[in-house]
């Protein structure tokens, strides 16, 4: 006996041809998302199990080292590096379940400042950034660590960019060139719609805003 179609299979089917392909291209973007929050969920369990284990090893070299020695100086900095990691990857996860991180208030222009401080003491080549700010800064609804991650993840999309532009006005942040469209950007995208603000793109640039 032949199986009853998909109800959303069955809805673009009876539309006519002009009007389904244009649904069929608005649902790309949205399935495209989809798998690739089913991947990045994937790989950030993979990475997460070893990395855990390699921080409990690294806390045993620390008890075993003696305080204020130049070991131990480096072993810290190993462990702050795993940290870091563990944030980005929960980032992920949350984005991949969907979750909504802690609700609060958060300084777009802090969390600016604080993404671009991250940036520059990474790893890889320099990015070239005009930073511009109003003189009144402004509070959007967000926990300041997701803030931060959706601000760090536009602005390493953007990396490919000889001189970068970023300028906060009130409770919106422009971002030009726009950046590459990359998992980082469809992550950055979810924890800003998950807080009640909205990402633009347009040709010249990319626009995170709250109302």
């Amino acid at each position: 006996m032949p199986q009853p179609l998909d109800p959303l299979l069955s809805t673009l089917l009876a539309l006519p041809d002009d009007r389904r392909a244009a649904v069929e291209r608005e649902l790309i973007p949205v399935a495209r998302a989809a798998a690739l929050g089913e991947v990045a969920a994937d790989v950030a369990h993979d990475v997460a199990n070893p990395l855990f284990g390699a921080i409990g090893l690294v806390d045993l070299l620390l008890e075993d080292s003696e305080p204020d020695s130049d070991e131990a100086a480096r072993l810290q900095m190993v462990k702050d590096t795993m940290l870091e990691m563990k944030d980005t990857l929960q980032v992920v996860l949350d984005f991949a379940r969907g979750a909504r991180s802690n609700a609060g208030q958060a300084s777009l222009d802090e969390a600016v400042r604080a993404a671009i401080e991250l940036l520059r003491h990474g790893r890889g080549r320099a990015l070239a950034i005009e930073e511009r700010y109003e003189a009144e800064p402004a509070t959007v609804p967000c926990s300041p660590g997701a803030l931060v991650q959706a601000v760090l993840q536009l602005l390493l999309a953007s990396r490919e960019a000889p001189q970068l532009l970023v300028e906060v006005s009130g409770a919106s942040l422009r971002v030009s060139p726009a950046p590459a469209e990359t998992l980082g950007t469809v992550v950055a995208a979810r924890i800003v719609a998950d807080h009640g603000g909205r990402c633009e793109r347009d040709a010249d640039g990319l626009t995170v805003s709250w109302d």
